[in-house]
């Protein structure tokens, strides 16, 4: 039997709008076969204070008791989205140490520079401030994957969320700079260490919400994960109520289409394979 899997979805277990209980009860309304809930956990101490109340005690207590509880109705796995920040990596392991998470998505919100700190997924205008900021286009997206690459690094994570998220609030953005050829051999750079690292790539649907208005990976990137043999999972970035099965099968098709027949979905920090 076919899953439908959602493995990138928020509570308000973090800045989702749903309790994980009505997380739960919709995905069995909407017939899925398995969640992860990956609720962005707090930035290291001194960075961005946003999300710092995130992933509570009570929160996790609450969404183990609830796995339990509708475990004969559906497959529920705990994970976090945990944010990279460069230097705090022995802070992020100690971390994840803390509780006995499935799956640890890590993910790129924001970029620093001169101790100057850009949310570049929180808005358009911020995103341009720091593009301007970078001295253009070119060096922002080449700061953007030298970060990713430390992530790939790093060994915390087991998958990378919304790869190319800096082509989010554009869709002008997004075809210019797959034109250039300094992105692509940056972006084939970052697929080779992830490659070697063995770390999983989701397909995020999020980005048809957003002004690009297409998945991240961009699809040519899809196709370059698929000759590099680059695992895959689907995650739809969910917030709300409307968006948990979002683009699901929709990626799918994509993935197929690059030549994928399965995805990937976590337990206790280890991939399990699920035909497509």
């Amino acid at each position: 039997m076919k899953q439908l899997i959602n493995h990138h979805l928020h509570s308000t277990g973090s800045d989702g709008k749903l309790s994980p209980e009505e997380v739960i009860k919709l995905a069995i309304e909407k017939k899925l076969n398995f969640i992860c809930f990956t609720d962005h956990y707090p930035y290291p101490p001194g960075h961005l204070e946003w999300g710092r109340n995130f992933h509570s005690e009570e929160y996790y207590n609450q969404v183990k008791k609830l796995i339990e509880k509708y475990k004969d109705k559906i497959e529920i796995s705990f994970g976090a989205e945990f944010n990279w920040v460069e230097n705090q990596e022995e802070w992020t392991r100690d971390e994840i140490k803390k509780r006995p998470y499935d799956y640890v998505l890590g993910s790129m919100h924001d970029l620093e520079l001169n101790n100057k700190i850009y949310e570049i997924t929180s808005s358009k205008d911020k995103l341009a401030e720091a593009i301007k900021d970078f001295s253009g286009i070119k060096d922002f997206a080449k700061e953007y994957f030298r970060q990713m690459r430390l992530l790939i690094k790093s060994d915390l994570f087991d998958a990378i969320g919304h790869f190319d998220v800096i082509r989010m609030w554009s869709q002008t953005l997004s075809k210019e700079l797959e034109k250039e050829q300094w992105y692509r051999e940056d972006v084939i750079k970052t697929l080779d260490l992830a490659k070697e690292k063995k770390i999983v790539i989701e397909i995020n649907t999020s980005g048809w919400r957003r002004l690009c208005n297409e998945q991240y990976p961009s699809f040519w990137i899809l196709i370059e994960m698929k000759k590099r043999n680059i695992p895959i999972t689907i995650g739809i970035d969910s917030h709300y109520e409307k968006e948990i099965e979002n683009g699901f099968y929709e990626a799918i098709d994509l993935a197929k289409k690059a030549g994928y027949t399965s995805i990937l979905k976590f337990k206790n920090r280890k991939p399990i394979e699920v035909e497509i």
